[in-house]
């Protein structure tokens, strides 16, 4: 019976050793200053072969190492005490943590944990260790956020007054499954209390296909709610019981697969989680080059405000912030024949040459870029040289490395630290390249991995290097699923549509096994129609416009869709309600134009809501583009359109005059029809540019 359920876990539990020198866990007693612990190892190989020789915690985040932002969100929310685990590079955290401005205001302990070899091992070595005396907060070293801790800290302290069994809380936060600031495995159902928030069901098994709910929960908790759109932002308040319960329980290894779970699934012991949910602030995690590219853009962009560049926060940096996000420090040269785009920052030192195109790109400081370099959406580490004519798409190029002249990396690589790339090289999609692995002489199979990887690597690179593989770390998953942009592994799929890699396939980024039904025109017409439906329902009830293009969000992923198909869709809902509704070849009349403003501007979220960069902004003009195509009776409105846009910030520019560039090199008689609509309106755009240029 209960009883005896209740005696065995005694009696399990019974034999530890009772602690010495702790507090009683009381939060409210002014004598225990709060502590932080900060794992500065995740025990994961997302970012090999760049953490090597490198804990990842010191990688350069907007030019500023991880474990930064970490300390400046402690720093600023009242924490005393900071307990730096770590397993692995542990002297250059060590010299770090030591030259940090945070020594000032924090005592900071680095802990070298050698023997630990995941996050429960860490955590069981500082409980081992007695020194934490009250309720603690516990947090990645790659976690970046701006919230109020305090308010979280006091709400935790409320719960253990009315009750010690609340032993913790997990911050948490709103974010579709698929959202981009997610971890490639960071997906869970949560079941919440709708009341107290307490967490009553945690689901991330991935192998499961359904989630099943005890029917006593129900009893227990009346009013539930299933989530799936909530996110783990590994920022926690725990009890000292925590720690007890990973010393007890050895086998529990990772912080939510084994220790949240474990917790809330014991109906024994009684313990409770409860959750934080926060909106509006900013909490994500670095987990892996997808995330990192993110949050790196959402820092440029100042969602992370006030950890912003421009602030030097952090370092003795001097960026000052100008137009379309453009971040530069002093002593930065670049030639006047350069077109920085947007969303870019710049470090200290660094060249850049004639004839080169940046967008949102990251550089370090000291780095040299030689004339006629088209880089997008990578990130070039300091000291690193990269030659004429060099093209670099979504990668990222670490410390002191050179690139060749001529040379072509495509996106999703990953180039190591002081690697060579010779002249003229071609870098493929996915490759990660190291310039030396160090390994035990014993390890036969891993020291065969790496001669067959440098043999690959000579004829890519044409210089001494290592192609790193995912058989290197014994890798379940292929890098695409962690790669920046990263290709979306099936989760939680039926065998049906289960996808399966074997060590031939080569993905080249665009036919992924579930989108199949995408790249015919019967699968657009299927996405288009639900997508119409899903806005109409919403515009005609005058449902919650935040709820509504959270779902049209969710469509775009079930179907695979491409951005330009998501916007033509979406144009065509709006145009569709128009009244009264317009005839092909003639001009809308003066009340379409009114209903289809008044319509837009109510919903324009749903256009805004992937619109973040210049690139998105110039396919929302390729899916108007396309909408007005398919159905040419709208076509008379694209210029309204396109200008009402650019009034209200929607799209910018450079977008447009890059989406003028692609209509004009396809040369079809259907897109000139569309530039004749925009002609006035790019004829402005370029006048006005003329006169700002000649003012300055």
């Amino acid at each position: 019976g209960t009883k005896k359920s209740e005696t065995m876990a005694k009696k399990k539990r019974g034999g530890k050793k009772p602690r010495e020198n702790r507090g009683d866990g009381d939060m409210l007693k002014n004598e225990h200053i709060l502590q932080a612990v900060l794992l500065a190892d995740s025990f994961r190989v997302c970012f090999r072969p760049l953490t090597l020789d490198r804990p990842k915690v010191l990688l350069p985040l907007v030019n500023v190492p991880m474990i930064n932002y970490t300390l400046e969100f402690l720093d600023a929310s009242g924490v005393k005490e900071v307990f730096v685990l770590a397993s692995a590079h542990t002297d250059q955290i060590q010299k770090h943590i030591k030259a940090s401005i945070y020594n000032r205001t924090m005592k900071i302990h680095v802990i070298s944990c050698e023997n630990s070899y995941s996050e429960g091992d860490a955590l069981r070595h500082i409980d081992a260790m007695r020194v934490l005396k009250s309720d603690f907060v516990l947090i990645g070293g790659d976690v970046v956020s701006n919230i109020n801790l305090e308010h979280v800290l006091e709400l935790h302290k409320q719960r253990r007054k009315q009750d010690k069994l609340n032993i913790m809380t997990v911050v948490m936060k709103r974010a579709d499954p698929l959202h981009r600031t997610r971890g490639h495995d960071e997906r869970a159902i949560v079941v919440l209390n709708s009341d107290t928030k307490q967490l009553v069901l945690f689901d991330n098994d991935h192998e499961e296909h359904s989630t099943q709910i005890e029917l006593s929960l129900i009893s227990e908790h009346p009013k539930v709610e299933f989530r799936h759109d909530l996110m783990d932002t590994h920022i926690y308040v725990c009890g000292l019981e925590v720690l007890d319960l990973l010393t007890e329980n050895f086998d529990w290894q990772d912080i939510q697969r084994h220790l949240i779970k474990g917790i809330v699934e014991d109906f024994v012991l009684g313990n409770k989680i409860h959750s934080h949910l926060i909106s509006g602030d900013y909490a994500a995690r670095v987990q892996d080059p997808k995330s990192y590219h993110s949050i790196s853009k959402d820092v440029i962009q100042r969602w992370t405000y006030p950890l912003v560049p421009e602030y030097n926060l952090f370092t003795n940096s001097t960026y000052q912030v100008y137009r379309n996000n453009i971040y530069k420090e002093r002593n930065v040269h670049v030639d006047r024949s350069s077109r920085i785009i947007c969303n870019t920052v710049i470090g200290s030192g660094s060249k850049i040459y004639s004839d080169c195109v940046l967008d949102g790109c990251i550089l370090g400081q000291n780095v040299t870029i030689q004339k006629g370099c088209v880089l997008k959406h990578c990130y070039i580490w300091d000291g690193c040289k990269i030659g004429a004519g060099v093209k670099i798409i979504g990668s990222i190029v670490g410390n002191d490395a050179e690139v060749g002249e001529g040379t072509e990396i495509k996106q999703n690589c990953i180039v190591g630290s002081g690697v060579r790339i010779a002249d003229g090289s071609k870098v493929p999609e996915f490759s990660r390249l190291a310039r030396e692995i160090k390994v035990d002489e014993d390890e036969e199979d891993i020291v065969q991995l790496i001669a067959e990887g440098m043999t690959k690597a000579r004829q890519i690179t044409g210089r001494t290097s290592i192609l790193y593989t995912a058989a290197m770390e014994d890798m379940v998953d292929k890098y695409e699923y962690y790669s920046q942009f990263a290709k979306d592994a099936p989760r939680w799929s039926t065998e049906e549509n289960e996808v399966e890699f074997s060590d031939d396939d080569e993905w080249d980024g665009k036919d992924d096994g579930l989108d199949q039904d995408m790249t015919s025109s019967e699968g657009y017409e299927r996405f288009e129609k639900e997508m119409v439906a899903t806005l109409h329902r919403g515009m005609e009830n005058k449902l919650d416009v935040e709820a509504i293009v959270l779902e049209a969000g969710s469509l775009k992923l079930t179907h695979h869709a491409l951005l330009q198909d998501y916007y033509a869709a979406a144009f065509l809902a709006f145009f569709s309600l128009a009244k009264p509704q317009p005839m092909e070849g003639k001009k809308p009349e003066r009340e379409t134009l009114k209903s289809l403003m008044a319509l837009i501007k109510i919903w324009k979220s749903v256009l805004a809501k992937f619109a973040s960069d210049v690139a998105d902004q110039k396919l929302q003009l390729v899916g108007l583009t396309k909408c007005c195509q398919r159905h040419p009776e709208y076509l008379e409105l694209f210029s309204y359109i396109i200008n009402l846009l650019y009034q209200w910030d929607l799209v910018e520019e450079d977008a447009a005059l890059d989406w003028e560039d692609e209509m004009r090199k396809a040369n079809t008689e259907e897109n000139d029809k569309v530039l004749k609509r925009a002609e006035d309106f790019l004829t402005y755009l370029k006048e006005a540019s003329e006169e700002e240029d000649s003012d300055e």
